[in-house]
């Protein structure tokens, strides 16, 4: 009868050993795919959302309406329902990713642009209302909430409230010439929007940024047809307390030269495209999915 070897001690601990480094390297090499797996799913829903919204345009001859406006108003009042707009302010939402808040900046709306904005079917946008309080108790633009992605929704899941855009109102704006960004940085050129649209980054452009909520008329709205999408995306690779809506960017007009003051106005706005909620792209996505840029 053949007797069965064991294991002695050191060939256990050799065994354990291996395993512990096969263990290590698989570790090694799954670190990053999620952020990989947020970038490849981004690059999607980016083309996704651009064709959905010009899908949209088509069926509705319009572009959706009742989008995030990514900035707070005063208020005064609690509830949603009830409170009283008082004004727009140039204080973005607490919740951006700082990477999208240095790509933005403020914008006062003057006839003009109001008029591209509402010929194109834009005529409302939701605020963060100051005074108004969400179901966690949170006070207007000061804390993230329980869902940040909720954040303009009415109270008490969120803090919103709608706004029939008026002259003299304010809208967030990407890389205006001659405006500060939300970091208080001014840009010195429109290279991303020549880079996202092809437009001349040595002239000032006033290209409005929203978010695409699920308060949005091509989400949330059953009167109409949705161009594809039953729910807002939103982008995976952000921390928990930031905001994650993908942004759309409308083009209102150019200047002449570097000076907004010169600004020649579109009797419709255009859109231009989608950024993910870092200010990204679709090319700069696909790069970072790739890992052509780091």
């Amino acid at each position: 009868m053949t007797r069965k070897r064991s294991f002695t001690l050191l060939e256990l601990l050799v065994v354990v050993a291996i395993l512990a480094i096969v263990a290590g390297g698989l570790l090694v090499s799954y670190d990053g795919l999620e952020t990989q797996s947020a970038q490849g799913q981004a690059t999607f829903n980016i083309a996704a959302i651009d064709k959905a919204v010009r899908t949209f345009r088509v069926l509705n001859k319009a572009y959706p309406d009742e989008l995030d406006g990514l900035l707070e108003a005063d208020t005064t009042g609690t509830d949603s329902r009830t409170a009283t707009f008082t004004s727009t302010t140039s204080n973005p939402l607490v919740s951006l990713t700082p990477n999208l808040r240095g790509k933005l900046g403020p914008f006062v709306l003057n006839a003009q642009a109001l008029a591209a904005l509402n010929a194109a079917g834009i005529t409302r946008l939701r605020y963060v209302g100051s005074s108004l309080v969400d179901g966690s108790g949170n006070t207007g633009n000061a804390a993230p909430g329980s869902i940040p992605n909720r954040i303009f929704d009415n109270t008490t899941r969120g803090r919103g409230i709608v706004r029939t855009l008026a002259v003299g109102d304010r809208v967030a704006v990407v890389e205006a010439l001659g405006i500060a960004d939300f970091g208080g940085a001014a840009p010195t050129s429109s290279s991303r929007l020549r880079d996202i649209a092809g437009l001349d980054e040595t002239v000032s452009h006033v290209v409005v940024a929203v978010g695409l909520g699920n308060n949005a008329s091509m989400i949330n709205n059953g009167s109409v047809r949705a161009g594809g999408l039953s729910e807002a995306p939103f982008y995976g690779n952000v921390k928990k307390d930031e905001y994650s809506r993908y942004i759309l960017l409308f083009h209102l007009g150019s200047s002449t030269d570097a000076d907004p003051a010169n600004t020649v106005y579109f009797s419709e706005a255009r859109f231009l495209g989608v950024l993910d909620s870092k200010g990204d792209w679709y090319d700069e996505e696909l790069a970072e999915y790739t890992g052509q840029k780091s």
